[in-house]
């Protein structure tokens, strides 16, 4: 089964093991510095915290992602009244959950506080069948009517440090989403077997917003919101929140929720439809 590279928007983990230079997280006890000054306090960003293991540059992260799917798909008109608005589950009898390797890389520039990354949310495969009378393509299948769906998600991300209150950090930046669908569907034709098949390839930009907290303790929470409205070209949320721990200033791991929401009406194949389900991994940064 075809499982497709999904385009997950992931900020790494960033904690590392205490040490006399580390910051003091929301949970770690308050240590007395008198060389410690606001201003210093305030300049330290997450791209330059001992606390966040961010003096490195470079930040690998990889793991897996399960998903679970709902939605609908539509392709041409209605024929001899049977429903071309398609979901996955009610109508084609899909299953709709799958697990799929995520992955990204990113890379730090700490002089202007900048993260770029590129990241792969996965690939992913739905299918089933059903015996109700459907239209896909402008032709009608009726008998046992077999579909499926393919997604492969990839995505970019800019994102700038706004700003840095004790144990907070706020950032905001953009990016996109590409989204590569390919959906088909086989039944009977007029007496004749037949498959029909339509893609859609959509890049959606995006804007996001996010925040870290530092528990110290060598742990972090993380939540970001990105999405953007395009009309019937593609409107999408994608939101998610994690747990990371560091073992060190090189090494974490990574526990999280996502949810990405996406409707374009647009082209052949239109889309309204939402993966959500939990991911995990491992970071190294160096």
């Amino acid at each position: 089964m075809k499982r497709w590279p999904a385009l997950l928007l992931t900020i790494p983990a960033s904690l590392a093991l205490a040490d006399e230079n580390d910051r003091q997280g929301l949970l770690s006890s308050p240590v007395s510095s008198a060389s410690a000054t606001l201003t210093e306090l305030l300049a330290a960003g997450p791209l330059d915290s001992p606390n966040a293991g961010d003096d490195t540059f470079v930040k690998i992260r990889a793991g897996g992602m399960y998903v679970f799917a709902n939605g609908e798909i539509t392709s041409g008109d209605e024929v001899n009244g049977s429903t071309n608005v398609l979901d996955l589950e009610d109508t084609l009898g899909q299953d709709t959950d799958d697990f799929s390797p995520i992955g990204s890389v990113a890379v730090a520039i700490p002089v202007i506080d900048l993260l770029i990354e590129a990241g792969y949310v996965g690939s992913y495969t739905f299918d089933g069948s059903t015996t109700e009378s459907v239209s896909f393509d402008d032709d009608e299948f009726t008998g046992t009517v077999s579909s499926s769906e393919d997604l492969d998600i990839y995505e970019v991300n800019l994102l700038y440090e706004l700003a840095e209150v004790k144990f907070v950090t706020v950032y905001i930046g953009g990016g996109v989403r590409l989204i590569d669908a390919h959906a088909e569907i086989t039944g009977d034709v007029m007496g004749t077997t037949e498959t029909h098949s339509e893609d859609l390839f959509l890049p959606i930009p995006v804007a996001a917003v996010g925040a870290n907290l530092d528990l110290g303790y060598n742990i972090a929470i993380r939540g970001q919101v990105a999405g953007l409205y395009l009309g019937d070209y593609g409107t999408i949320i994608d939101a998610k929140a994690e747990l990371g721990y560091d073992f060190n200033r090189f090494f974490g791991i990574f526990v999280g929720y996502r949810l990405m929401s996406v409707e374009s009406r647009e082209f052949d194949l239109e889309v309204d439809a939402a993966l959500q389900g939990i991911y995990a991994g491992a970071e190294v940064r160096f």
